[in-house]
C-alpha cells in the first residue's frame, strides 16, 4: 500500500545528501534559533529542495519540516523532514550528520529514508516491506543490557540546569548496567546505526517527532520497538528496550 513512495523517499534523500555534502564544515552563515542551537543555510536551502521536489510530485500532500514548519494539503499523507539532522556536527565538518525523510499516514511513519552523505550510506523501509541499507537487509541487535552499546540524545540546547541535572541523574540510574555509553549528535545516524546492529539502544529526552520518524520505522521494521517512559523514549532490540524500560521506571519511582 505505501511501498509506491519509497523510491521517490530513497531518491530524494540521496540528492538531498549529495545536495548538502561538499559543504559540510563550510555550510554558511550561522543562525541562532535559540541558546547553543544554530540553523545554517544550507538547513534551508536543503530543506527548500526537499519540499519543491514532494510539491512537485504529490501536491496534495502535507508536509511538516523542522525549519518551514507545516504546510497545508488534502491529503492524509505528511512528509516530515529534517533537513540536516546533526546540524553542529554538520557545521564543523563532523561526518555524522544525515537526511531523514519520512512519509506518515494518520500521523504514523509509512516510508522511511535516511541519507548519510558523509558515510557513503542510505537507509530506508516501508511499512510491512523490512529495512535495508543500500539494499541490504537490517536486523536490529538482540544483546543483554550488560553488553549493550547505548546511545544518548544530546544535552539541553538552552542550557536549562534543572533538565540536563535530571538527565545526569537518569544516566546515573543505568549506566553501571550497560557497556558503553555514546553521545553521537544526531538522531538520523544513531537510529540507522541501531537498526543495523551497530549501536544497541537508543534514549532521548521527549524528542521531536522530526528527528526521530524515519528512523522509528527503520528500526520497527528491522526488528525493533519504541517504548517511553516518563520523558524518555528508548528504541532498540524489544527484549534490550524492556531491560532498560524498567530501569528509567525505577528511576522515576
Amino acid at each position: 500500500m505505501y511501498k509506491q513512495y519509497l523510491p521517490f523517499a530513497i531518491e530524494l534523500a540521496k540528492e538531498a545528501g549529495e545536495f548538502i555534502f561538499p559543504y559540510a564544515g563550510k555550510a554558511g552563515r550561522q543562525t541562532l534559533k535559540a541558546a547553543k542551537d544554530f540553523v545554517t543555510e544550507m538547513d534551508v536551502k536543503v530543506e527548500k529542495l526537499i519540499i519543491q521536489r514532494i510539491q512537485g510530485q504529490y501536491p496534495e500532500h502535507r508536509i511538516f519540516s523542522e525549519e518551514a514548519g507545516s504546510i497545508d494539503g488534502k491529503a492524509d499523507f505528511e512528509w516530515v523532514i529534517d533537513p540536516i539532522d546533526g546540524t553542529i556536527n554538520y557545521s564543523v565538518g563532523v561526518p555524522l550528520y544525515g537526511v531523514s525523510i519520512a512519509l506518515t499516514f494518520q500521523n504514523q511513519p509509512v516510508v522511511a529514508a535516511i541519507s548519510l552523505p558523509a558515510l557513503g550510506e542510505t537507509y530506508w523501509a516501508a511499512k510491512g516491506e523490512g529495512a535495508f541499507q543500500d539494499g541490504k537487509p537490517l536486523k536490529v541487535r538482540k544483546a543483554d543490557l550488560s553488553e549493550a552499546f547505548v546511545s544518548i540524545g544530546d544535552f539541553a540546547k538552552d542550557g536549562n540546569t534543572e533538565i540536563n541535572q535530571e538527565r545526569l541523574n537518569t544516566i546515573a540510574h543505568f549506566v553501571n548496567d550497560i557497556y558503553r555509553l555514546r553521545m553521537i549528535g544526531t538522531a538520523a545516524v544513531t537510529l540507522a546505526y541501531i537498526a543495523s546492529g551497530r549501536l544497541d539502544l537508543g534514549v532521548y529526552y521527549k524528542p521531536n517527532f522530526y528527528d526521530i520518524a524515519a528512523g522509528e520505522l527503520i528500526i520497527a521494521e528491522a526488528g525493533g520497538t519504541k517504548k517511553t517512559a516518563g520523558n524518555y523514549t528508548v528504541f532498540g532490540h524489544p527484549q534490550t528496550v524492556e531491560q532498560l524500560i524498567a530501569l528509567l521506571s525505577k528511576a522515576a519511582e
